[in-house]
């Protein structure tokens, strides 16, 4: 089998996660596969495996290279990442639209025409598509209405990762069956033993962990980056009240472990640097290739308690077991904890505050047992939900043998 996997988007270690755990499982499915990854960035993702390829993703522009691609079916193509691009389309057994935040939708609708030209592309060529459990919508904007639906309806199969998705895909295209699993990054169990022998050659971390009785795992974003949130005033409220919480939660003798999600050129590092006031009591682990995204989730699953601003932060510790705060800045953390009844650990960013964070904090204190209890009961039913969505694919791509294998007697 051939897969193309399309607009992975690259140097961030949720992404790389829910991809990487995606291959893991389909290989398992189909062994002897080959995977195509149509990157969206520079950075690629580390330690993947021989039968991985990395390539630019191709993002169409409204301009003639589209046009000709688009009325001669691929057939004509000018440049060298629509020919690359394709060759795979052409070669593969199923395109699939990897795990990760709301593409098409209006949260990132500068973006999004690109993602909808592409499938555009597909659905002209008659190639076979699916949605494999990323997040989606809102859809207000009337004049993208047309092409999102033509997009939607084309795709063999639609599985979103969270109850918010499902119901704005469900309204907006009805007589699309819309299918409800959980991210992509729950299906596949990390390698303690690698991971624990990793964490032993990252001596500074390992001691650090060991010598403070409780640590606590921080992921900031100001959210500058956000098309939506960057036009208010958020960024320094999550500054404020993240300063003025660790200072706090430092005084009563917990570890900061700050967990950088984002790699590369546009890394994370520094802004999490920004918060660390000694470094007794404060450590930002570090973003080489060798400390990739399962070993990250293996360093969760040592904390006492996560606090999460980045989304896939909040589904390592559940994957963990590491009882963990989720601030939410888009449905797809709110649809998450919505989803596992853990509503009473999240708060809306808009609404964050040093008081409610505290309030959270000390309601997470008292229900320590019952919440890490109740994460380590739910492992298997989250990895399960989680692979459902491979299960499409892989009755999906089955079907498909079953016909030809029956065409050719």
């Amino acid at each position: 089998m051939l897969f193309l996997i399309v607009n992975c988007h690259s140097a961030n270690r949720g992404d790389e996660a829910a991809v990487h755990a995606m291959i893991d499982e389909l290989e398992i499915a189909f062994p002897g596969s080959e995977f195509v990854l149509g990157m969206r960035g520079e950075t690629r993702y580390p330690n993947m495996p021989s039968n991985v390829k990395m390539i630019d993703q191709l993002i169409p522009s409204d301009n003639l290279q589209y046009r000709l691609a688009l009325l001669s079916k691929g057939r004509m193509v000018i440049g060298k990442t629509y020919s690359e691009f394709e060759k795979y389309i052409k070669m593969a057994d199923i395109v699939l639209h990897a795990p990760g935040g709301p593409s098409i939708g209006d949260t990132y609708i500068e973006d999004e025409m690109g993602y909808l030209r592409f499938y555009n592309l597909l659905v002209n060529q008659e190639i076979p598509y699916m949605f494999y459990a990323p997040s989606m919508g809102p859809f207000n904007e009337k004049k993208r209405e047309k092409i999102r639906k033509r997009v939607l309806e084309g795709a063999k199969k639609i599985v979103v990762r969270d109850p918010i998705s499902k119901d704005y895909v469900s309204s907006f295209v009805p007589k699309c069956e819309v299918e409800l699993t959980l991210d992509s990054a729950l299906q596949h169990d990390i390698n303690k033993n690698v991971n624990n022998e990793k964490l032993k050659t990252y001596a500074r971390l390992d001691d650090f962990i060991n010598t403070h009785k409780k640590c606590i795992g921080v992921t900031i974003t100001d959210l500058k980056w956000h098309p939506v949130l960057s036009k208010t005033n958020v960024a320094k409220n999550i500054s404020d009240t993240f300063i003025r919480f660790l200072t706090e939660i430092e005084k009563d003798g917990y570890g900061i472990v700050f967990i950088p999600q984002l790699y590369g050129t546009g890394n994370d590092k520094n802004l999490m640097g920004e918060f660390c006031f000694n470094k007794e009591n404060y450590f930002v682990i570090d973003d080489s290739e060798g400390y990739d995204t399962y070993f990250q989730q293996y360093v969760i699953s040592k904390l006492y308690a996560v606090i999460g601003m980045r989304y896939h932060s909040n589904i390592f510790s559940a994957k963990a077991g590491t009882p963990f705060i989720s601030i939410s800045y888009e449905q797809k953390m709110a649809g998450f904890m919505n989803k596992m009844n853990l509503e009473k650990y999240c708060i809306n960013v808009k609404e964050l505050s040093f008081e409610k964070l505290s309030e959270k904090f000390e309601l997470l204190n008292e229900n320590y047992g019952l919440y890490k209890n109740f994460l380590i009961n739910e492992h298997d039913t989250m990895k399960n939900e989680s692979h459902r969505t491979t299960e499409y694919v892989v009755n999906y791509l089955l079907g498909r043998l079953t016909i030809k294998s029956q065409a050719l007697k």
